[in-house]
């Protein structure tokens, strides 16, 4: 049995109550806290501000993943926890490499996707992996690379902490581990992400990591 982090969260999103509820219920049995909200509004800013990682598992056939992305950008900034996205009942797999590209989506599930796959989604999403099937992922890579959305090194201004810190967030490391190997707060961490982040134009922290490994 997979056991979670007691400071690990789920919120399941979406118009679908009934089956929304179910999958919350299935987490629960797996020793994650899980809760099904219709909004994300309706995780209030404490919840996560006291909760290492937050992931909020979004429905992709009932509410407008970009609304929810611009939302939990704004809160991400307001608390020191991580808050992280992944999406479900994504209907084929065109769909999926066009969310790998959006801000904070750390993975996403077809919607014939087994439960105990999504299981094994959701722990690698909370361990800072992307979960994305392979072929998905290959697409998005290669179409990143060709359209060569980053800047190049010698078109880039970082602080010798910024490159400290995405020295480290490129080991693969949590925000909070990032915090902890720097001496800094996870806030102040986030801060110099999003500054790193707008610099390389980067949107999200596979293109970091790859922006990294290729200039650092």
């Amino acid at each position: 049995m997979t056991i979670f982090n007691k400071q690990q969260q789920v919120f399941v999103v979406g118009g679908q109550h009934l089956q929304n509820s179910l999958l919350a219920e299935f987490l629960g049995k797996q020793n994650v806290p899980a809760t099904a909200v219709k909004l994300p509004e309706e995780a209030e800013l404490g919840q996560l501000a006291d909760c290492e990682q937050s992931l909020f598992l979004i429905d992709f056939n009932t509410v407008d993943i970009n609304a929810i992305i611009t939302y939990l950008m704004d809160a991400d900034q307001r608390v020191d926890g991580d808050l992280l996205i992944g999406v479900f009942n994504v209907d084929l797999e065109d769909s999926l490499s066009r969310l790998a590209g959006l801000p904070m989506v750390n993975g996403g599930f077809l919607h014939d996707c087994p439960q105990e796959q999504l299981l094994k989604g959701v722990r690698a999403m909370f361990e800072s992996e992307l979960w994305l099937p392979r072929k998905v992922l290959q697409q998005y890579l290669m179409k990143s690379r060709g359209f060569n959305k980053t800047f190049a090194r010698s078109e880039v201004t970082l602080t010798d902490r910024e490159v400290e810190v995405l020295k480290v967030l490129a080991t693969g490391a949590k925000n909070s581990e990032i915090a902890k190997t720097l001496s800094l707060s996870p806030h102040t961490i986030k801060t110099h992400i999003y500054n790193i982040f707008k610099k390389i134009n980067a949107s999200n922290r596979l293109q970091a990591v790859n922006w990294a490994q290729e200039n650092l």
